[in-house]
């Protein structure tokens, strides 16, 4: 049996410094995988802040883009800013979990349309960090993100 240690302190944001790789997919409100997708995420250090590099690759051969700077708080809370985000995203670290809310704008055909993300990230072994995001338009669902983070 696994012993498990909820206890541990999880730092997503030293989690992130250096080069991650990710694999993922985005399931439907039924649970229907409708997208895979690959990303390599560098993080740095820059002024106080961690700035994080994603580079999205979807299996319909699109390529997205993502800049995000990430502010701690002495709270074991955190802000993040990005080109696409409506405002700004509120992280609270916890007990082996990191939350992230975020709003961003997302191309949906020829439209941008602000999405919210409701993340939860876990540590899920050595180097492995799982990341649950429920994707929601006017409080309505529209499916969930499932990621698994490999450090480089």
């Amino acid at each position: 049996m696994l012993k498990r240690n909820d206890t541990a302190r999880f730092d997503l944001l030293a989690y992130l410094e250096g080069l991650t790789t990710a694999e993922g997919v985005f399931e439907d409100r039924k649970g229907r995988a409708r997208r895979r997708f690959t990303v390599e995420l560098n993080g740095r250090s820059e002024a106080g802040a961690l700035v994080v590099d994603e580079n999205f690759v979807f299996d319909d051969g699109e390529r997205q883009y993502r800049c995000w700077t990430l502010m701690r708080r002495t709270d074991n809370s955190f802000s993040g800013t990005c080109a696409d985000s409506v405002g700004e995203a509120r992280g609270r670290l916890a007990d082996g979990v990191a939350y992230l809310e975020s709003t961003l704008r997302l191309k949906v055909g020829s439209r941008q349309i602000a999405m919210d993300f409701d993340d939860a990230f876990y540590e899920a072994g050595p180097g492995l960090v799982l990341n649950r995001s429920y994707v929601s338009k006017w409080g309505i669902g529209l499916g969930r993100v499932l990621i698994l983070f490999r450090k480089a």
